[in-house]
């Protein structure tokens, strides 16, 4: 419904919230969602303290419809609903918020909360308005006995992206209990300068975490660190989860490291198709003549895509002469 008149809308938005069914005061809040109106507000907030969750649902849908400033306090206020459902959309409005003038209010909200969940929905929110007044608090917090809430923090300072919280950074990627936080430490300083990022992620590549070792082979591969070769190498030899396996290869392609085709080679064998795929590319990628061979010997590869990419690679490279 079209709001025509915005003192009688409110009027009549207002007498619907006084009613006794649900359903009803549930249309009163979906017309403010429908009208994405700021001037009614009052309808929301006072949504927000529904007895039923789908009315108070329904109000943090509009807020998140109307987003801006004005809708950065009912949604923090949101977070601290009785109703997982509301709670989870409101963490996610307020993350996808991104008004400058909602950092003040978060942070306000951050310095007087105590709960985990409360505190790391606040960081989420804070991370891509990218606040200078935000970069304190965060590095407070990762101290913080919680692991979602120190890497939440350490979300927030990554995207800060200031050089006086690069040894947080390091120590945190290297030595946190969680791997939660080494793996969110160990992207926030991808937008470091490449000589803190390099050693950072050498070390990464022997992380307990598998998940971590593949995010550090991919980082060596993106900043074509030639001195990661033998740890590639070293990995894509004897680590014993294929996904790393795969990012050294691909890593190793990167690089178009000639010494490391025996091995990218040895990956040709995989029963994982991903694996054999990865290799041919970053054979392809290594463009030297003794790569032919092998790309030869996979054009019976079981898997379609691993035949025609190998083919198309064969013919690249008689193309070139290599």
């Amino acid at each position: 419904m079209a709001i025509s008149s915005e003192s009688a809308d409110l009027t009549r938005l207002q007498a619907l919230l006084d009613s006794s069914d649900a359903a009803i005061r549930l249309v009163a809040v979906r017309e403010v969602t429908d009208a994405c109106a700021p001037e009614l507000l009052q309808v929301i907030e006072r949504a927000l303290g529904d007895a039923e969750a789908e009315v108070r649902l329904e109000a943090v849908t509009a807020l998140d419809a109307i987003g801006g400033a004005e809708s950065v306090a009912p949604l923090i206020r949101a977070l601290g609903d009785a109703n997982g459902e509301v709670r989870e959309l409101a963490a996610k409005a307020l993350a996808e918020n991104k008004s400058p003038e909602g950092a003040s209010p978060l942070l306000e909200a951050l310095a007087h909360s105590a709960d985990v969940w409360t505190i790391a929905a606040l960081l989420e929110a804070l991370k891509p308005l990218r606040d200078h007044a935000a970069l304190q608090p965060a590095l407070q917090l990762l101290g913080h006995a919680d692991a979602g809430v120190r890497a939440a923090a350490v979300g927030v300072i990554g995207y800060l992206r200031l050089p006086q919280a690069l040894p947080e950074l390091l120590e945190l990627g290297a030595a946190d209990a969680s791997a939660i936080v080494r793996q969110a430490a160990l992207r926030a300083l991808v937008s470091a300068p490449p000589e803190a990022v390099a050693p950072a992620a050498l070390r990464a590549l022997g992380d307990t975490e598998w998940s971590i070792r593949a995010e550090a082979a991919a980082i060596l591969g993106k900043l074509r660190h030639a001195a990661a070769a033998d740890a590639l190498i070293g990995l894509v030899d004897f680590d014993a989860q294929w996904q790393v396996r795969e990012q050294a290869v691909e890593a190793l392609g990167l690089l178009q490291h000639r010494p490391a085709v025996p091995a990218i080679g040895r990956s040709l064998g995989s029963p994982v198709s991903n694996l054999r795929k990865a290799a041919v590319i970053a054979l392809g990628r290594v463009n030297d003549r003794s790569v032919r061979p092998l790309l030869a010997a996979v054009r019976d590869d079981p898997d379609a895509q691993v035949r025609k990419l190998a083919g198309q690679l064969l013919e690249s490279l008689e193309t070139a002469g290599a």
